[in-house]
């Protein structure tokens, strides 16, 4: 198929971008946006590029997140001795920066793919 073949269909990429929301129900955030990247990006115009856009940006915040869980349990451990509360309080503020994270770009990369633009995300590693 080339490229003049493939159908524009916006509507589909945004809610590959919305579905990152579902991040807070589980894996969901991140299969589900694979999911629709694999099977539509032969038949739908730009939706390969948005789709390596999103999948990267999941799996850079599957990083952060696991990151940010281990720096956690050290915490933890550290607030047993005293000398993690301040270290806690530090995580605080990033697990709020992290969840905040992954509820707006994706709003804003949904909004972008609906008026026909790719969002570049924010801190997204590039792996494809």
């Amino acid at each position: 198929m080339t490229n003049t073949d493939l159908q524009e269909d916006y509507s589909s990429i945004s809610l590959m971008h919305y579905s990152q929301l579902l991040n807070f129900l589980g894996p969901f955030g991140l299969i589900i946006p694979i999911v629709l990247w694999s099977s539509k990006k032969e038949s739908i115009k730009d939706m390969d590029v948005h789709g390596k856009a999103v999948v990267n940006f999941q799996i850079s915040l599957l990083i952060y997140s696991i990151t940010f869980f281990v720096l956690l349990f050290v915490s933890f451990i550290l607030t047993f001795f005293l000398i993690g509360f301040i270290f806690l309080i530090l995580l605080v503020a990033i697990g709020i920066a992290l969840a905040l994270l992954m509820i707006i770009p994706p709003i804003m990369g949904g909004i972008a793919a609906s008026e026909k633009r790719l969002y570049k995300y924010p801190l997204s590693i590039k792996f494809f």
